[in-house]
């Protein structure tokens, strides 16, 4: 998908439909094809594909420009299309990268910045087929409904897939049936997505994954980031102290859980091991802290 001859045909078949004279910079990292390149006169731009034509290239340009429509450093998409064989966006580059620190002053800025996400989601397309409450529940309380990456991640070791199972009992006893779901989720709300220019966030990106759902699932997500595999204890434990005034313990602990799955079960699928073996630990320690004890 990302190597050379795929991605010099992708990029002349996207140039061609939009416009555009591109000139490869690099790849970039992800689960579909993507690059940054530039245009001549006009900048760079990030350019994303998949040869399987679906609706998420449309989606990611509708959820931007909403979020822009309300002041969110969202990043520009001027074009996004599906072809016969490939559907693809272009997005402008935003200024700034990822920061390996988080200051308890940018968690601040994040945390006001995912309030401009509340109801955001209403009236916008997603292909998404079950409501925001119910898929959580299903993806960790559905013994029929192993994804591939719950299966990983009890595959590979006993603890993990304890974790798994103990996800899954007590995942059983939750009702979330009353929660937002019209709220803009992002899904993957983490340092590697946040874009800052000399300490001020620049831009968020990476919205491929995004959903309608409950917005203080994004600052699950990013306290999770900042707790697994990381050592940001004082900037988490702010970010812990404000979740638990707005969301009752049991939803934090499904909305953590939900990341471990994901994410872990992401790297046991992926590559058949974890990046660290402290993860799993890590891992049972926050699913302890989301409940207090």
């Amino acid at each position: 998908m990302m190597g050379g001859t795929d991605a010099d045909h992708a990029l002349s078949v996207i140039a061609e439909a939009c416009g555009l004279g591109f000139s490869r910079v690099k790849s970039l990292s992800g689960e579909h094809g993507a690059v940054e390149a530039t245009v001549a006169g006009r900048g760079r731009y990030v350019v994303k594909w998949t040869w399987h034509p679906e609706q998420w290239p449309c989606e990611v340009a509708e959820v931007t420009a909403r979020l822009r429509s309300r002041r969110y450093p969202a990043p520009r998409v001027i074009a996004a299309d599906r072809l016969d064989t490939i559907a693809f966006y272009v997005q402008e580059k935003l200024p700034g990268g990822p920061s390996d620190e988080l200051a308890v002053e940018q968690l601040e800025q994040l945390i006001e910045l995912v309030e401009l996400h509340a109801g955001a989601a209403c009236g916008l397309s997603s292909h998404r087929a079950l409501p925001w409450g119910e898929q959580i529940l299903r993806d960790l309380a559905d013994p029929g409904h192993w994804t591939p990456r719950k299966r990983a991640l009890a595959a590979h070791s006993p603890r993990g897939a304890a974790l798994v199972h103990e996800i899954e009992r007590l995942a059983g006893r939750l009702d979330l049936a009353r929660l937002p779901a019209d709220d803009v989720v992002h899904g993957d709300y983490g340092l590697g997505n946040m874009l800052f220019r000399a300490g001020e966030l620049s831009g968020v990106v990476d919205w491929d994954g995004w959903r309608p759902g409950d917005r203080r699932a994004d600052l699950v997500t990013l306290w999770f980031a900042l707790r697994i595999g990381t050592d940001q204890t004082r900037t988490s434990t702010e970010l812990r102290r404000h979740l638990r005034r707005v969301m009752a313990p049991e939803l934090l602990w499904a909305y953590a859980a939900h990341n471990v799955l994901r994410t872990l079960g992401w790297f046991a699928f992926r590559h058949g091991r974890l990046p660290d073996p402290k993860w799993l630990g890590a891992s049972e320690l926050l699913l302890k802290t989301a409940l207090g004890s």
